[in-house]
């Protein structure tokens, strides 16, 4: 009897839940027994203090006057108020700002301007702000990663902590003008988290909400045109069930990318983009190949960083140094390794394949195989990518760790004393590099450092001009030398150099030395006109003297002071008819 009530008692086992799975309920997930909660305040209070740490300089920090602030903030009227009026002009396809900056992003425009509001042009209150959203973006990332990885903490503190003070990351926070990089990465990452719990619980309005962190993110900045790229890599990466309604769900998203990226390609083609003439297809390739492997090489030492990177010299032959060349090669491996690991079996793969591929996608827009701009890499378009990387890291270590192999275990701790140790110097490099950004003489001086060949001419001259309206003659004089050494054909730095001799250091023949060899390199460079007329009529040589100003004056009839010195030279030269008709005509101008 007793043998047969065994056999009758039902027996129940537990059933092993793995860590995230979703519950029964579609509406929610449950979290893992011994969650621990306070670890969760505990992450986030050391991101915030270290981050805040490490850009603290920032908020003595300057508006940069040759760098983009102006135009974005301090000269940019479309701050100056938050009436419905001013609101719709900063979302206007057509304004003055647009055009001037070869950029579409209102919600950075509307996000500056409530700072306007604040603080007027006092810098602190803009600078508080893109730290106030880069803290926020690092919680966001330890959110996603802990999220995506069944629910560890610690690989998310990991990820976060060195996304906050990563050096390469001060350009986004440090440069008022890069508002725009911390506010879509917000919308971003806060989009990828939504579409996570989207796919965890089936519910519709997560996938709206996600579709409306999208358009903000893009409305933010253009960069954003990927995320449809990375919900598609996430359903990889979940080994989410394909159907027709994985696919229909994304054309909404698709649709307003296309559309994005479009628009920002008409903007960005009135002055931004350079003529496809001006490089050839495989030297694009290998413009995007070197910074592809650059910016990875950068996230392991990011030293030598520069607010600008130019394009390298040609060589003799008519080739890019051997770096180039070789780079696609690298890259193509990189490449195909990364894609190959994404679905594979094993756990270590398939966080390489899903963390590379997310470092390809955020960072393939700028990549420069399209030539924008000057630069070949800049710091700040690491800033998303590096998580991709990051995420790498922080799973090795997890899954080493958490192995019970101890020839595992230990290499795995190892690696992440290694991680903390290096936050700990990020930091402090990060707050260093803060200071670079205090103003534009401290930023230049920096860049100049890095590369100080004629590629960077035009940050020398910014440096010179910024010298000079600070009536620094003597160090202006020096910076223009060196333009003109490496470039004797600047009309611009000859007629300052021209300036400077003639007006502060009372040199009028070495004057006129300077103002005739920039006139040879450019006879319409009104500037020069103007102060040839004046040399030589100091000199008392007033034909010539007229005939440069009468050159000016086809391009500047309106110029009053240039009217007034043509009548004086015609008095000069007997001419009083003619003097009278110019002064006539000053004083109606007046």
């Amino acid at each position: 009897m007793k043998g047969k009530k065994s056999r009758d008692k039902k027996v129940t086992r537990p059933v092993k839940i793995h860590q995230g799975q979703m519950n029964q309920n579609p509406g929610r997930i449950d979290p893992p027994a011994g969650n621990h909660p306070w670890l969760h305040w505990l992450f986030i209070a050391i991101i915030t203090l270290l981050t805040f740490y490490s850009f603290r300089p920032a908020l003595n920090n300057e508006f940069l006057k040759t760098w983009d602030d102006p135009i974005y903030v301090t000269k940019n009227k479309l701050l100056d108020s938050l009436s419905a009026k001013s609101v719709l002009k900063i979302f206007s396809l057509n304004t003055e700002m647009q055009k001037l900056s070869n950029n579409y992003h209102p919600v950075t425009t509307l996000s500056l301007a409530i700072n306007h509001q604040i603080a007027a042009l006092n810098p602190w209150s803009y600078y508080l702000t893109n730290i106030f959203i880069h803290i926020l973006n690092s919680i966001l990332v330890y959110l996603l990663v802990f999220l995506l990885l069944d629910h560890r903490k610690w690989p998310g503190f990991l990820v976060a902590l060195l996304f906050a003070i990563h050096p390469m990351h001060v350009e986004s926070v440090a440069w008022i003008s890069e508002r725009k990089d911390v506010l879509y990465t917000f919308f971003f990452i806060a989009g990828l988290i939504t579409y996570f719990y989207y796919l965890k619980t089936n519910r519709i309005k997560y996938l709206a909400f996600a579709f409306l962190l999208f358009f903000l993110s893009v409305l933010s900045k253009a960069m954003a045109v990927v995320f449809p790229v990375v919900l598609i890599l996430l359903d990889i990466y979940l080994k989410r069930k394909w159907s027709y309604r994985a696919i229909l769900e994304k054309i909404p998203f698709f649709i307003i990318s296309a559309l994005f990226g479009m628009l920002a390609i008409r903007v960005q083609s009135q002055g931004a983009i350079n003529e496809w003439q001006t490089f050839t297809v495989f030297q694009r390739m290998m413009h995007a190949s070197y910074g592809y492997l650059n910016y990875l090489y950068k996230f392991i030492l990011p030293s030598n960083l520069s607010a600008f990177y130019p394009y390298p010299f040609i060589t003799e032959h008519g080739q890019l140094p051997l770096v180039f060349r070789i780079a696609p090669w690298f890259f193509l491996l990189v490449m195909a390794v990364s894609a190959a690991s994404l679905f594979m079996k094993n756990r270590y793969l398939r966080v390489f394949g899903f963390g590379m591929m997310f470092y390809f996608i955020t960072i393939v827009m700028v990549l420069q195989f399209l030539s924008v701009g000057k630069a070949i890499t800049a710091d700040r378009y690491a800033y998303i990518p590096y998580i991709g990387i990051l995420f790498i890291l922080a799973s090795w270590c997890s899954f080493l760790t958490e192995d019970k192999r101890l020839a595992l275990k230990i290499p795995g701790l190892a690696a992440v004393v290694l991680l903390l140790a290096g936050s700990v110097v990020f930091a402090m490099q990060a707050r260093q590099r803060v200071a670079v950004w205090h103003d534009d003489i401290a930023l230049w001086n920096d860049a100049l450092n890095q590369f100080p060949d004629s590629r960077m001419n035009f940050i020398r001259i910014k440096r010179a001009n910024l010298y000079f309206d600070n009536e620094d003659y003597h160090t202006a004089m020096k910076d223009y030398q060196v333009i003109v050494s490496l470039n004797p054909k600047d009309d611009d730095a000859l007629e300052r150099i021209g300036r400077i001799y003639g007006q502060h250091f009372h040199q009028l023949d070495s004057a006129l030395i300077c103002f005739n060899r920039g006139y040879q390199a450019n006879p319409a460079n009104i500037s020069l006109l103007k102060n040839l007329g004046v040399a030589y009529g100091i000199k008392a040589d007033y034909s010539r003297s007229l005939e440069f100003f009468l050159k000016a004056y086809q391009q500047d009839a309106g110029d009053t002071a240039l009217n007034l010195n043509i009548a004086t030279t015609y008095r000069a030269l007997g001419n009083m008819e003619k003097s009278k008709e110019f002064e006539r005509l000053s004083h109606r101008l007046k």
